[in-house]
């Protein structure tokens, strides 16, 4: 028991956030009424048992980025133009993160996605950091210990895959001098990428011979192919535990649509197709079956957060977790008034916070506020103007 006059343990704070590739049906997630006395959407009408924990934020895009489907390259980081031939992302937001304080924890940060061809997790040169898809293989790496063999291989292909960096790195700087500016500029941000990639296998071979936390519930298997909505569950469900004994602090999940659902097993969706669904009625009915399911995984998720304790709170409270989209409209690919939920952290929730569309300050003031709440002395990221009013 804590001694009555001792300092209150300070909890780790964190941040999770989510990407849906296709966005949201904006008549059905949005609520016509701002401030805290709206009547639920009918897809907030899922989360209305975590209404005092999340905040829907309409009205906010990032300056300059107007491209459709690429703008999702830009959630996290607010890069403009992201549909340029010349476009060159920047550092997203989990990234700038983990260069603070991803030297607290075992990982970093953790970067998932339901398809291996997308990521939402950009380093410091913009390059995409490649995804874990696998909940069971993510599940595995983090909390299943191998035998003594297999953790003396763990450590011999960390080592060896550094010497095979040093090869390539001095065969890069000989060409280095061999080529132009254009493709100098090529070579430099492999570099950066090399750089990182260097420091990340030297935390691994650091960590690679100490025993991984029980998670205390059994492995996690994968779904079957198409049920990516599960897939997204899952993947929420390693996020949270990975959380929960500290492996991480920073996680980032990209979610790119499925083709079943679990309401309707037995059905297969078009969910691209759905998407662009001109004002088909018939078309909306059946999107709405694929995002309503979305959304049940986002209130499980919730729900399990607020019955994990974490200290004498409970692990949302510490938690800045945020779902969202590029694009406010799928089907006419417009990335103007995005739809996100805020939730969890020290603010004030239970709230629609509605920003002039025509209006609103960027994207990245939410993005400073997660920063804020993990404790990062930062009052810009991205193209931002500050915090986010109305927010905290």
């Amino acid at each position: 028991m804590q001694p009555a006059l001792a300092a209150e343990a300070v909890q780790p704070k964190r941040f999770l956030g989510v990407l849906n590739y296709f966005s949201f049906h904006a008549p059905f997630f949005f609520p016509k009424e701002s401030g805290s006395d709206y009547t639920p959407s009918p897809y907030l009408e899922l989360l209305k048992g975590h209404k005092d924990d999340f905040t829907v934020i309409s009205g906010l895009n990032h300056p300059d980025v107007r491209d459709g489907h690429s703008s999702d390259k830009s959630f996290f980081t607010g890069a403009p133009h992201p549909g340029s031939p010349s476009f060159r992302n920047t550092v997203s937001i989990d990234q700038f993160a983990a260069e603070s304080i991803g030297h607290a924890t075992r990982y970093p940060s953790l970067n998932f996605s339901t398809s291996a061809s997308y990521s939402c997790s950009y380093s410091r040169n913009g390059v995409a950091l490649p995804p874990e898809t696998s909940p069971a293989k993510a599940f595995a790496r983090l909390f299943i210990n191998g035998s003594a063999e297999q953790v003396a291989e763990e450590v011999m292909r960390v080592k060896e895959g550094k010497s095979i960096l040093d090869r390539i790195g001095s065969e890069a700087k000989r060409l280095e001098r061999e080529v132009g500016p254009t493709d100098r500029d090529k070579l430099d941000q492999y570099y950066s990428s090399v750089r990182d990639l260097e420091k990340r296998m030297v935390r691994a071979e650091s960590y690679a011979s100490q025993p991984k936390p029980d998670a205390r519930t059994p492995p996690i298997d994968d779904p079957r192919p198409g049920e990516d909505i599960v897939r997204f569950g899952l993947l929420l469900e390693v996020a949270r535990l990975a959380m929960q004994v500290d492996l991480t602090r920073i996680v980032t999940l990209y979610y790119v649509g499925s083709s079943k659902t679990p309401s309707q097993p037995g059905a297969s969706f078009a969910y691209h197709d759905l998407s662009h669904h001109g004002q088909n009625s018939d078309k909306i009915d059946q999107l709405a079956i694929l995002e309503r399911d979305l959304l049940r995984q986002w209130s499980d998720f919730l729900k399990r957060m607020k019955e994990t304790g974490d200290g004498p709170s409970r692990l949302l409270d510490h938690t800045f977790a945020v779902v969202g989209a590029g694009m406010g409209n799928a089907s006419s690919h417009d990335a103007t008034n995005l739809p996100l939920i805020v939730c969890g952290g020290k603010f004030r929730h239970g709230k629609h916070l509605a920003h002039d569309p025509k209006n609103p300050p960027p994207l990245c003031n939410l993005w400073v506020d997660a920063l804020q709440h993990l404790g990062i002395e930062s009052d810009t990221f991205g193209s931002s103007t500050g915090t986010l009013s109305g927010l905290s």
